[in-house]
């Protein structure tokens, strides 16, 4: 009995300590610079409006955060928040972050998808929270094991604006 439970905690071990698990962790740190390219939603003014949510035609910056999972190094799933400024107004965003690499090389091809919610500090009381989406898509370069750096650029839909952000980021 002895001799099997020392054979069995042998290979338990020799597993773990070999085995490549295919799930792996994932962080992401990028900032980005959002150009404004236009407001599509005109509004007809009436009792209680202040104005758009983001006045006249502010381009903003960001800083973002990215914690998640890695499949197989090519398909990343995250939770991100992000410190948002457009043009001097202040405000956080929260989302969810898929990324997808297409090949497994020193410089890849890599599109990003962002949903989830974003807040700012403007002229109503609150504030105003939208939705916001992010299409991108742009350049990983792999400088080592663990890290690569990526370019990105595509589109921002957020507070009755649509910007163009351009990003470079850092995965680890």
């Amino acid at each position: 009995m002895k001799k099997i439970l020392f054979c069995s905690a042998l290979v338990y071990a020799s597993l773990n300590l070999c085995a490549q698990s295919q799930i792996k962790y994932t962080g992401k740190i990028e900032t980005g610079y959002h150009i404004f390219l236009a407001r599509p939603l005109k509004i007809d003014a009436g009792e209680g409006w202040m104005g758009y949510q983001l006045v006249g035609t502010p381009n903003g910056l960001d800083l973002s955060l990215v914690n998640g999972v890695s499949f197989k190094d090519n398909l990343r799933l995250g939770l991100g928040v992000s410190y948002l400024n457009y043009g001097g107004i202040n405000g956080y965003s929260v989302f969810g972050d898929l990324e997808y690499v297409t090949i497994k090389a020193r410089i890849a091809p890599v599109f990003n998808l962002k949903i989830g919610s974003s807040h700012i500090n403007n002229q109503y009381g609150d504030g105003s929270t939208e939705t916001v989406v992010d299409f991108s898509g742009g350049v990983e370069h792999r400088v080592g094991k663990k890290l690569s750096l990526q370019y990105k650029a595509g589109f921002r839909f957020v507070h009755q604006s649509i910007f163009l952000p351009i990003r470079i980021g850092a995965r680890f």
